[in-house]
């Protein structure tokens, strides 16, 4: 739920600070941050010159993608 949160934050493209989205999810700073570095590390998004602005990538990536991403993270091969 958390990552969906963010995301949903970022849709419209334009940058947002991770302290903005914080307050306006009344969730702790560090529950935003992660979610963010998750979303960067996997190029679904893209910090900004500051180091607490994000926005997702303009390559039209989607949630389902990040989710995915998560589960196959969480379940390594056998």
């Amino acid at each position: 739920m958390l990552l969906w949160y963010v995301w949903i934050r970022l849709v419209d493209g334009a940058w947002h600070r991770l302290d903005d989205i914080s307050k306006q999810l009344h969730l702790p700073k560090n529950a935003v941050e992660w979610a963010a570095k998750f979303l960067c590390d996997k190029g679904m998004a893209e910090s900004g010159f500051e180091e607490d602005e994000i926005r997702l990538h303009q390559g039209g990536a989607r949630f389902e993608d990040a989710v995915k991403t998560l589960l196959s993270s969480a379940n390594p091969p056998r």
